[in-house]
């Protein structure tokens, strides 16, 4: 009877360690997880804060300063000549984006990685039309590798190889995906 007192001694030794040993190792986890949570919390509000008064001159990270865009609207300021820039808005189920090009940039409208979108690299890339400036306007002309319209006043028109003028509140159509085309004038 003695050993078998012995054994559950023992084994009551050893549970009590473990439930010990555990207990320490979530309270090991929980500091762990409040000073990392601290540390996010504290480098947010650095981040919010963006504290504009110049840091130490023995420290070598420069400050977040806010900062204003200003556009200019075509190659030659300085002549009368003036081309508008162009604004894109593009509009799909999830999301609407704002795009902004020069006069001098051609614009490419296809799909790519399964979705419509204006294109930045052709690789992996279906072209399906493309924006161009020409004569004071800008343009859009048909890759023909899938059916683009451009909707204004409630009229749809088909675009072909040829090309169509756009004007500034025209809709082009991909798919279920449009793009809102304005010229924004300097």
């Amino acid at each position: 009877m003695s050993k078998i007192g012995g054994v559950i001694l023992v084994l009551a030794v050893l549970v009590l360690l473990l439930i010990r040993l555990q207990a320490r190792r979530k309270r090991i986890k929980e500091e762990k997880f409040q000073a990392m949570k601290k540390m996010r919390e504290s480098s947010l509000k650095e981040a919010l804060s963006n504290n504009l008064e110049e840091k130490a001159e023995g420290s070598s990270a420069t400050p977040y300063r806010p900062y204003k865009v200003e556009y200019a609207t075509g190659e030659n300021q300085d002549s009368k000549e003036r081309r508008p820039l162009l604004q894109i808005v593009e509009k799909n189920k999830l999301a609407e984006k704002k795009y902004i090009f020069r006069s001098n940039d051609v614009v490419i409208l296809g799909i790519q990685f399964g979705a419509v979108a204006i294109l930045n690299h052709l690789e992996n890339a279906e072209v399906w039309c493309e924006l161009f400036f020409q004569d004071g306007v800008y343009c859009i002309r048909s890759c023909e590798k899938g059916s683009v319209s451009v909707w204004r006043n409630r009229k749809a028109a088909i675009v072909d190889r040829v090309g169509l003028q756009l004007k500034s509140g025209d809709m082009i159509q991909l798919q279920e995906t449009t793009f809102q085309v304005f010229y924004i004038k300097g």
